[in-house]
């Protein structure tokens, strides 16, 4: 177990250097001026050319990736050029609204797609109407979604508050649209994982065995079903994640997408990168998490780390 967490460290490490690696290269084929945003459509050369040089803006790429990397290992994500602040700090204010929608979506996505998909799983016939709802949720894009919640049960029927940021029910509607985008992902896994486990030999013992049906499908079926959803889940944070940076701006939720989304329209790339490498950070910590808990759920997980 030692040797298998030493070596997933490892390779989160080598993935979140290959992520800030491809992120910076990035920024330079994104266009505007960093410089001309901090110091004014109307600065001169010579400012530009002293903004230029503080910010180390006139060094080649690779000077510019060592200077950014040797500032990560230290703590420093720089400093934002539009708001002067530390990067980190303004991370740090909006990481745990993120957090909070990115789980609840995440819950969603697990509740609802898994009771869909055991409830589907068990019957002798698939649900056409299970079938086109998924294919449906399927086909619209998460900013669609989370536009016609916010219209229908925002505006409309007033059921929820529309006037952005965290706390009360405002988590609802954003955290709806994250659990429905990926409900539908989670029903299959978990129909099609079902059905394989309920054909298994060891469930055909256990019914001979006369257990009772209850039993048999919490003992035997849910346990072993359900790991190929829980394996998905920590695969699927990414996808909340970027997903999240509509959600986010659409619902006025606080958090590091919205943040990610100012910054892109102001080019301030030291916010930029900051939110990027957050991002990859918590992607390896949730997927090495959904892991661990994983293999304490489903024993025969263990093997595949010896």
């Amino acid at each position: 177990m030692a040797r298998y967490l030493a070596t997933r460290i490892g390779l989160g490490v080598l993935t979140v250097f290959g992520v800030v690696l491809l992120t910076f290269v990035l920024m330079f084929v994104v266009p505007g001026d960093p410089a001309r945003t901090i110091a004014g459509p109307r600065a001169t050369p010579q400012i530009l050319a002293l903004v230029r040089a503080n910010l180390h803006l006139n060094q080649s790429v690779l000077a510019q990736l060592g200077h950014y990397l040797a500032g990560i290992v230290h703590g420093d994500l720089g400093v934002s050029y539009v708001q002067d602040q530390p990067v980190a700090q303004l991370i740090i204010d909006r990481l745990p609204a993120t957090i909070e929608l990115g789980l609840a979506g995440l819950a969603l996505e697990l509740i609802l797609g898994g009771a869909f998909g055991v409830w589907d799983g068990i019957r002798p016939r698939r649900s056409r109407i299970l079938a086109v709802v998924n294919v449906g949720l399927l086909s619209v894009p998460a900013f669609s979604l989370a536009f016609v919640l916010l219209l229908l049960f925002g505006y409309k029927l007033s059921l929820f508050p529309i006037d952005g940021g965290t706390g009360g029910t405002r988590i609802v509607l954003p955290a709806l649209t994250l659990g429905l985008f990926g409900m539908p992902y989670y029903a299959n896994v978990v129909r099609d994982a079902m059905q394989e486990t309920l054909a298994a030999p060891y469930t055909r013992t256990a019914v001979a065995k006369g257990l009772p049906r209850r039993a048999v499908l919490r003992r035997h079926v849910l346990r072993n079903a359900f790991s190929p959803a829980l394996t998905m889940a920590g695969l699927d944070f990414a996808i909340l994640l970027s997903g999240v940076v509509f959600v986010e701006t659409v619902f006025g939720w606080p958090g590091i997408g919205q943040l990610q989304t100012q910054a892109f329209y102001n080019v301030d790339r030291p916010v930029l990168m900051g939110t990027v490498v957050v991002a990859a950070v918590l992607v390896v910590v949730a997927t090495l998490a959904i892991d661990l808990i994983r293999m304490a759920i489903d024993p025969r997980t263990r093997l595949e780390t010896q």
